[in-house]
């Protein structure tokens, strides 16, 4: 029987970098994929928002960046379309929109007043999260600093970020701008990936940590995936991690509440004395660990953990290229939006809650020459069903031919989040393993009894996006993971 210092249970980003951090420090190191090609669902974005600086810095490595214009257009069916240039977080300048000089100083203003409070939340985003009632010099220390970075805001600042943070957009855009098209757009991001509508609390909470995470607003094209991805995969060779892919974990053996081996799909048994598992809390707990290992409340805090996704992945191919009706050509490079107003984000949202298809889903896109790859959404995950993907299709060529000049779809893929779960293995295809909410954040994350990377196993650790800091292809999952289990083995 094979033996290794730690076994990788899944080769998405965070476990191919916990397996860098662990490689370099002299551990012999298994990963394990499912799938013929590494990367997970960081495979469905060509351009990352935004790569942890302490990621490119413990693993010393540099990402290709994109040099090409950040647009942002949000489509409107009168074809008066606003197109957003992004230089920056806090660089936003309109070349087009029908909104009104005050509309667009209030949105500018909006998006710097959430700038500033997600900067305050990312000064302590990438830290391992602490305990609230631990004791430790450490924890008690971060939480001083966490409060003290808090009221730097000053007095005025800070009452304004206490008062909105469990706040619903809608509410927020209402009291401060006037143009549908504007409201949106900012509610989008406030929602997708997620199973909160443009009027449920806590959607501000989650545009400023989505915000605080990717160091952009408008989760703009920064960085090449497939540069990132190659860049740690090479560092595992270099390191002499062994990756097996087309293999599936099937159980984690447990002894006297620690791990000891994993079982393969193949029937094949690998001891390790360490795991890290990439795969989504529900998934670890429930299917690779089992209930006989846990206890009662332990169980019921994972099922009560919410991760059903809504967003569905889907690739167009047309006949020819192509143009947006009034809409010049050089902003095709750029990201586009179809949330037209909060009341339609809200019926798309509303279907989602009841688990219906929405006839009228939200689109966000890009274009490539003649082809498109969009999130749609809200696109409910099922339990005991599956979706019409030719309804979804029809639904989405409907809003399409409002604004593609005439053309002919040749092909389609549409990967909704029952495939997202069969294909990568994740509980409700949720695409941040986890709705980000604020029970399910920071030292609450995923849940209580299990955070700060660490499980109720000896020797098990977790560093999916279910971890703090959640979603997004930030890397800083897997360092603190493999950090965390360095420490405890004393090697940190």
């Amino acid at each position: 029987m094979k033996k290794f210092d730690v076994i990788i249970i899944g080769g998405g980003h965070n476990g191919l970098v916990a397996a860098c951090v662990l490689s370099k420090n002299g551990n012999k190191v298994l990963v394990i994929e499912k799938n013929e090609k590494l990367g997970g669902l960081a495979n469905y974005s060509e351009y990352l928002s935004n790569i942890s600086q302490e990621v490119l810095k413990e693993l010393n490595i540099t990402v290709e960046k994109n040099t090409s214009d950040n647009f942002v257009s949000a489509l409107s069916e009168d074809l008066n379309h606003t197109v957003l240039q992004i230089n920056g977080s806090k660089n936003v300048q309109f070349l087009q929109t029908s909104a009104s000089d005050s509309d667009q100083k209030s949105f500018i203003n909006l998006i710097n007043k959430y700038d500033l409070f997600a900067r305050t939340l990312r000064s302590f985003m990438f830290k391992k999260p602490p305990r609230v009632k631990s004791g430790s010099r450490s924890d008690i220390w971060q939480l001083f600093t966490m409060g003290f970075k808090v009221r730097l805001l000053g007095k005025k600042n800070m009452r304004e970020l206490l008062r909105v943070i469990g706040l619903n957009i809608a509410d927020d855009l209402e009291d401060n701008i006037e143009s549908d098209c504007l409201k949106g757009l900012i509610s989008n991001e406030a929602v997708i990936g997620t199973n909160l509508g443009a009027r449920s609390p806590g959607s501000i909470l989650n545009l400023l940590y989505n915000q605080a995470t990717n160091n952009s607003f408008f989760r703009i094209n920064k960085f090449n995936t497939n540069s990132f991805l190659k860049s740690i995969e090479d560092i595992c060779k270099k390191n002499n991690v062994e990756i097996q892919t087309n293999k599936k974990v099937e159980k984690i053996n447990i002894s006297n509440q620690s791990v000891n081996s994993v079982l393969l799909n193949t029937g094949e048994q690998i001891e390790t004395s360490a795991i890290i598992s990439n795969s989504d809390p529900k998934t670890t707990y429930l299917e690779l660990v089992g209930a006989s290992n846990l206890d009662t409340d332990f169980i019921r805090r994972t099922n009560n953990y919410r991760s059903r996704g809504t967003v569905a992945k889907v690739n167009i191919e047309f006949k020819n290229d192509i143009k947006i009706k009034n809409l010049e050509s050089k902003y095709l490079s750029g990201k586009f939006v179809y949330a037209p107003n909060i009341k339609y984000i809200e019926h798309a949202f509303n279907a989602n809650k009841y688990n219906k298809l929405t006839s009228n889903p939200c689109l966000e896109f890009y274009i490539n020459k003649n082809k498109i790859s969009a999130n749609v959404y809200f696109i409910p995950y099922l339990k005991k069903s599956s979706h019409d993907k030719e309804q979804i299709l029809k639904n989405i060529k409907l809003i399409l031919d409002k604004f593609i000049e005439e053309n002919q779809i040749l092909s389609s893929l549409i990967e909704t989040p029952n495939d997202i779960e069969s294909k990568y293995n994740i509980n409700g295809g949720h695409w941040s393993h986890g709705d980000l909410e604020i029970d399910q954040l920071l030292m609450m994350r995923p849940f209580y009894g299990s955070s700060q990377y660490s499980t109720p196993i000896n020797g098990l650790y977790l560093c999916s996006a279910g971890t703090h800091p959640g979603g997004g292809i930030t890397g800083i999952n897997g360092v603190n993971a493999a950090k965390q289990l360095l420490k405890d083995k004393g090697n940190g």
